[in-house]
């Protein structure tokens, strides 16, 4: 390819934009994969040499964003079905977790993110677990990974206040030469301390850039006992607006307005809250309140599919059955909801989660078999939500350049690598 590519003839849903319905037109990447024009219409070559792209009318989305995932829980589909979230915790990281070997998790985390990135997910950010050969592997699986990662670090869930620093003064040295390789980073504030450590340090990772990124309010069996730590999480810091609350589901009025007002946000995660039965998030109230909302398809062994299509309809869906009410939420919101507000919430929308100029040329093609083309184009929005599937998927764009051709296109050498090392767990756990 030269160095500026023209995709023409798509169909672009501008998410980013309330005032304007998906048009025909084109847009165009430069040498570095950044949209420098898009717009209606067919595209007025320029002097420098192109290469163009007929994307034949097919819908363009902009790539989908997770904004809580766990990518090596890819490979453990199924496991601890008809159990809650600690149950289920017991039968995955407990029982597999202390049997990791090296290579482990650096396998798992790559297959996590081909399997997200083939499914239309082009920033991902990884929520990860300390056990295996720790951070190290997760890292440099972040490194190589084709999709664009905003990583979270988290160091052993109930160490002490001075060993938490102590691994992240670690973990800094390690990622020292490689951190500008991520989108953002951030680090897992799940679990109780203080109020004096938590404020000590939250304030730490203010001054080193980095986000907080907590499981909170997720299992009603242990939602009272978070529920009273709320006010020690405020004093210490750990709820404003460089936190994420992944879940954030059995809240109060007064969690929830407390925590909108300190800026914080929360992601949703419809198809692992419905698989684990940990409940329906309020959504509609949390808009009311101003509470920023992206979302996630967490982890593959809770959500088991990574298909965002599927996550957007199972909120939905969730939220409209459990309201009775069809006008509760509508497919427009929810779409920009898994593209540029999960950007937002995650605080790297300057670069992705819409097709906009100066934004990376990340989007999603879909070639739907059902007759659309006809449709008034306001109808499009529940047509790309309600409709589509993964499955419609033809390619998958990252920087202008094509990385995926949607579900079918699978790693088969990396699959088999992780199936031999599954079947080594399975024997020994």
């Amino acid at each position: 390819m030269t160095g500026r590519t023209v995709f023409t003839g798509g169909t672009l849903f501008p998410v980013h934009n309330p005032g304007r319905e998906p048009y025909r037109g084109h847009l165009v990447t430069d040498a570095a994969g950044t949209i420098i024009e898009i717009g209606a219409g067919e595209h007025v070559p320029g002097p420098e040499p192109e290469t163009v792209v007929d994307l034949s009318g097919a819908l363009v989305l902009p790539g989908f964003v997770s904004a809580h995932s766990h990518l090596w829980q890819s490979v453990f589909r199924g496991v601890a079905d008809g159990c809650s979230t600690m149950a289920w915790i017991e039968r995955l990281h407990k029982r597999f977790g202390p049997a990791l070997e090296p290579g482990d998790m650096y396998a798992f985390t790559r297959h996590g993110e081909r399997d997200l990135l083939r499914h239309g997910i082009t920033t991902i950010c990884n929520h990860t677990h300390e056990f295996g050969a720790g951070p190290a592997e997760q890292w440099q699986a972040a490194l190589d990974s084709t999709a664009r990662i905003a990583y979270s670090f988290s160091p052993p869930l109930w160490s002490s206040a001075a060993e938490r620093l102590s691994v992240l003064d670690k973990f800094l040295h390690l990622i020292a030469d490689d951190r500008h390789r991520v989108l953002a980073l951030s680090m897992n504030t799940t679990g109780p301390h203080s109020v004096s450590e938590m404020r000590r340090e939250s304030a730490l990772l203010g001054e080193l850039g980095i986000g907080l990124h907590a499981h909170y309010l997720e299992d009603p069996n242990v939602a009272a006992v978070q529920q009273d730590g709320f006010d020690d999480l405020m004093a210490g810091g750990r709820i404003g607006p460089d936190t994420v609350l992944a879940h954030f589901i059995h809240t109060t009025p007064r969690i929830r307005d407390a925590a909108a007002h300190a800026g914080a946000a929360m992601v949703w995660n419809p198809l692992s809250n419905g698989r684990l039965g940990s409940g329906i998030a309020d959504i509609p109230r949390y808009r009311d309140a101003g509470l920023r909302i992206g979302m996630g398809v967490d982890g593959q062994a809770s959500a088991d599919t990574p298909d965002p299509f599927q996550n957007m309809r199972t909120g939905l869906y969730l939220l409209r059955a459990a309201t009775c009410n069809a006008a509760i939420l509508d497919a427009r919101t929810i779409l920009r909801m898994h593209t540029l507000d999960s950007a937002a919430v995650l605080g790297v929308d300057r670069v992705v989660g819409s097709l906009e100029v100066g934004k990376a040329g990340d989007f999603v093609v879909c070639d739907p078999a059902v007759p659309w083309t006809d449709l008034p184009a306001a109808q499009l929005w529940p047509l790309a939500v309600l409709a589509l599937s993964a499955a419609d998927i033809t390619d998958v764009y990252l920087g202008g350049r094509r990385v995926s051709g949607g579900p079918a296109d699978r790693d088969r050498a990396l699959e088999h690598e992780c199936r031999d090392r599954v079947s080594r767990l399975h024997r020994a756990a």
